[in-house]
């Protein structure tokens, strides 16, 4: 069971739809509701990011400057998975006859995973300009992230600032995201999707500390 577990993973890898597109279908935040009396608040950065007006505009550019690249990405990928899945049912057959030898099956294994691992990578570099792209534009949104958290923790008197995961723990606070939002969006009115020739995620720009408006 663990391997046909195994398999099924592998196979859904390759199947992952490109990172900016998930990010764009994140769900709205909910309205903010009043602070509570504790001061305390559950913040999803993350959730803001992707959220924010910014992100979101650069989201329906690179969709719209990128689309035959996204296309062409999406093809290969049901390609591929085609390509893998009768590999898969083949290794799935073999698990369930007592009388394949392992070294058979480890070695259809091994070649399936390489297929898998191979598949990835290749949609990957096919979709590294688009991808490149929104990291570029995530990171805007993120520069400005530290002065919208303060702004919205001043607005609501909040003293504290939880990640979604430990909300279970806390009773009485309430939600600051879509406080963050709002400040992200009168910081951040606009972002480039277009990064510098030698940008790498994560480096400083020397636009960083520039105002945001393109």
């Amino acid at each position: 069971m663990k391997f046909l577990l195994k398999v099924a993973a592998l196979a859904a890898g390759v199947a992952v739809a490109p990172i900016f597109m998930a990010q764009a279908a994140a769900p709205a935040a909910a309205p903010a509701a009043e602070a509570p009396a504790a001061s305390i608040a559950v913040l999803d950065i993350d959730g803001a990011v992707l959220q924010s007006a910014a992100y979101k505009a650069a989201v329906g550019q690179i969709q719209t400057s990128y689309k035959t690249q996204i296309a062409a990405v999406q093809a290969r990928q049901a390609a591929l998975q085609a390509e893998l899945k009768p590999l898969a049912t083949e290794i799935e057959g073999l698990q369930r006859t007592p009388t394949t030898p392992r070294a058979t099956l480890e070695a259809k294994a091994g070649a399936y995973q390489q297929k898998v691992q191979g598949a990835q990578a290749e949609l990957q570099r096919m979709a590294a300009p688009y991808e490149r792209a929104a990291a570029f534009a995530r990171e805007q949104v993120g520069d400005k992230l530290e002065p919208a958290v303060k702004g919205a923790m001043t607005a609501r008197k909040v003293n504290i600032v939880l990640k979604p995961e430990a909300i279970s723990a806390v009773q009485g606070g309430f939600d600051l995201t879509p406080d963050v939002i709002t400040q992200l969006n009168a910081l951040v009115p606009s972002v480039s999707i277009t990064p510098p020739a030698n940008w790498q995620p994560g480096q400083p720009r020397a636009d960083a500390a520039a105002p945001a408006g393109r």
